[in-house]
C-alpha cells in the first residue's frame, strides 16, 4: 500500500447549447454526466488525482470521479436531478457547486482552487501513487480519515493487527464509502490468512469506488495466493485499464501468467514493473523464474543478482542465493560454458 484542498467556479455550456434544452433532457440516448477541469488559481496548472465528490441534492452521495494528468474529470451514471459538487484538494481551500441536471443533461465546470494561506504545495508527479492517495484522503471526512491513518501508521509500523482493523473498522462505519480503508483492511486481514474477510472487504471497496485500482490490484493478489489464476487475470486486467503505469499491478499480472505458463505475456509484464520502478526487488525475482522456465540460465542469474544487489537481506534472499549457487554450479562444469 502506497501513503496520500477553491474560491471562482467558472461555468460553461458546451455544444447542448446548439441544441432545444426540452429535447436533450428527453433525449433518451442522452446519459447525465457532469464534467470540467481543476486548475491552482495562482499557477493555472493542471491539479491531477483531484478527487470530485457528487453528491444528490435529494438522496445524499452519488459517488465521486479522480481528474487525470492534465486536471481533467468526467464524471458519468447519475439520474436527472440536482448536484452538488465537491472539490477538496490538501493544501487548498474546498470549494462547491450546484448542478441541476433536470433541465439540461450535462454541465461542465472550471475550478480555481485557491491555496491555502501559509500551505505548501509539492510537486506532483504523473502517476505518482502517494499523490494519488492523499488528494483521496481530502475528500474523506475528518473523523474517519483520522482513523485510516492511524490504521496505516500501525500497519507501516508492523504492530498490532487487531488495533489496524479496529481503527478501520471505526473508519468505514463513519464513512461506508471509504475505499482506501477496505482495501487496507483487506492486506491486514490478507496478512492474518484470513482470505474470506479480506475478499468481503475488497467487494465493499470496489462497489465503493470501481475505479480505485489499488482495490483490482489487491483482489488479484489474493487469487493469485489463492491459486484463482484466471480470477486474477481479470482482477488484474480491470485494473491496469484504470492504471497501467502501476508497477504492483504490472508485476502481479506477470505472476499470474508465469503460474498460467505465458511466459511472453509474464515476461512483457514484469519488465514494464521493472521499467516503471527499477529498484523493485521482487520483479527481478520474476524475471528471474521466467528466464529458468525459458533455459536461459544466463539471464535468469543476471536476475537473481540484481535481486540480491537491491535487497541482500529480503525475504527472497535465501532462494535467489541457492538459485544463483545452483546457476554458478552448472556454469562451472566443462561441457556448459556460460553464454
Amino acid at each position: 500500500m502506497s501513503r496520500s484542498r477553491c474560491s471562482t467556479v467558472v461555468l460553461a455550456f458546451t455544444a447542448c447549447l446548439l441544441i432545444p434544452l426540452s429535447s436533450l433532457a428527453q433525449s433518451p440516448s442522452i446519459h447525465p454526466y457532469i464534467h470540467g477541469t481543476v486548475h491552482d488559481a495562482v499557477t493555472h496548472r493542471a491539479l491531477p488525482y483531484v478527487v470530485i465528490t457528487v453528491e444528490s441534492q435529494s438522496s445524499g452521495y452519488a459517488g465521486q470521479a479522480e481528474t487525470d494528468t492534465s486536471g481533467n474529470f468526467n464524471f458519468q451514471g447519475v439520474g436527472p436531478g440536482v448536484y452538488i459538487v465537491r472539490v477538496r484538494y490538501p493544501g487548498y481551500e474546498e470549494q462547491s457547486q450546484r448542478f441541476d441536471l433536470t433541465v439540461v443533461s450535462s454541465d461542465y465546470a472550471h475550478f480555481d482552487l485557491r491555496p491555502l494561506p501559509g500551505a505548501m504545495q509539492k510537486p506532483i508527479a504523473p502517476g505518482g501513487a502517494d499523490a494519488r492517495i492523499d488528494a483521496r484522503l481530502a475528500a474523506v471526512p475528518d473523523k474517519p480519515r483520522k482513523e485510516f491513518l492511524k490504521a496505516r501508521e500501525l500497519w507501516l509500523a508492523g504492530k498490532d493487527p487487531q488495533e489496524c482493523i479496529d481503527h478501520l473498522k471505526k473508519a468505514v462505519k463513519d464513512y461506508p464509502k471509504f475505499s482506501d480503508a477496505y482495501v487496507l483492511m483487506a492486506s491486514v486481514y490478507m496478512q492474518q490468512g484470513n482470505a474470506a474477510d479480506a475478499r468481503a472487504a475488497l467487494d465493499r471497496a470496489i462497489e465503493a469506488d470501481p475505479k480505485l485500482p489499488e482495490a483490482w490490484f489487491t483482489l488479484g493478489m489474493l487469487q493469485n495466493g489463492q491459486k484463482d489464476f484466471a480470477g486474477a487475470e481479470k482482477s488484474l486486467t480491470e485494473g491496469l485499464k484504470i492504471d497501467d503505469n502501476a508497477p504492483q499491478g504490472q508485476y502481479e499480472l506477470g505472476k499470474t501468467y508465469l503460474a498460467e505458463g505465458k511466459l511472453s505475456d509474464a515476461e512483457q509484464h514484469a519488465k514494464k514493473a521493472v521499467a516503471l520502478q527499477p529498484n523493485m526487488a521482487p520483479a527481478h525475482i520474476l524475471l528471474g523464474n521466467i528466464a529458468w522456465k525459458k533455459e536461459d540460465a544466463a539471464g535468469a542469474l543476471k536476475e537473481y543478482q540484481e535481486y540480491l544487489k537491491l535487497d541482500p537481506k529480503g525475504p527472497m534472499a535465501p532462494s535467489a542465493q541457492a538459485m544463483v549457487k545452483r546457476i554458478q554450479d552448472w556454469f562451472a562444469q566443462p561441457e556448459n560454458p556460460q553464454q
